[in-house]
């Protein structure tokens, strides 16, 4: 009896050890190799590629009991299969996919899931951005954009990356656009607090403080941007006099 009982419990250790064991080979790396495996055969049924990220999305795990709506919408804004399978990744690893989307997916209003599901990537780039981690935000806050391109959570922070790694041209359409939907969230009263900057950027943000910081970065690329426009201006008026 002794016997049996050691026997079930290494048995049991050891299907505990796997899982886990398991869980860990599970790599990003991986998890998008066998994505585009399930894409690729499904390609060659001849499905275009919007139907093919829809079936390869319907027929995923914690994935499958979401509305065919809502994984349709998440589809078409995302695109492309490099930024569906990247969305997957980022869910997956963060339990997204299973701790918020069925909740945001029973809403009857497709924009404002979007927009929820944006601001837990907003949020989610904003601290690696304030770890200095700027090309994992920027991976992470490119996909807010495709899911909401005008908001201000997704514009400001996004252009705040591309100016702290010095791609101003990049940065100041982004700004010009987020700084004014700031304005937008600031004027309207009825805004709802589930798209506000505590919940959408971090807790600890002050709004005044986050709107001179981000304007102060504006200003600076539009220096910088006009700086460089003088510089290209004055060489090939030097090539000219020259020749």
């Amino acid at each position: 009896m002794e016997n049996l009982m050691l026997w079930l419990v290494v048995v049991l250790a050891t299907i505990a050890v796997y899982r886990l064991l398991s869980r860990r080979v599970v790599t990003p790396k991986a998890r998008v190799t066998a994505m585009l495996r399930g894409y690729r055969a499904l390609e060659r049924t001849g499905l275009s590629e919007q139907e093919c990220l829809l079936q390869l999305l319907a027929t995923r795990r914690n994935w499958k009991g979401l509305p065919h709506r809502f994984l349709g919408e998440l589809v078409s804004r995302l695109r492309s299969k490099e930024d569906v399978m990247r969305f997957v990744s980022v869910s997956e690893d963060y339990g997204y996919h299973r701790d918020h989307y069925p909740g945001i997916a029973t809403r009857i209003d497709l924009e404002v899931a979007m927009a929820e599901i944006a601001c837990l990537f907003a949020r989610f780039g904003f601290r690696l951005q304030t770890q200095g981690r700027y090309r994992e935000a920027e991976f992470v806050q490119k996909l807010a954009l495709r899911l909401q391109p005008n908001q201000y959570f997704t514009n400001l922070p996004l252009a705040a990356t591309y100016y702290e790694t010095g791609r101003h041209d990049d940065a100041l359409p982004l700004f010009e656009l987020g700084l004014a939907r700031f304005q937008d969230f600031e004027n309207n009263t009825n805004l709802t607090p589930a798209l506000s900057p505590a919940k959408c950027l971090g807790s600890d943000v002050e709004i005044r403080n986050l709107r001179n910081r981000y304007r102060k970065m504006y200003e600076a690329c539009v220096k910088a941007t006009r700086g460089k426009s003088l510089s290209g201006f004055y060489l090939l008026l030097s090539m000219e006099l020259l020749f």
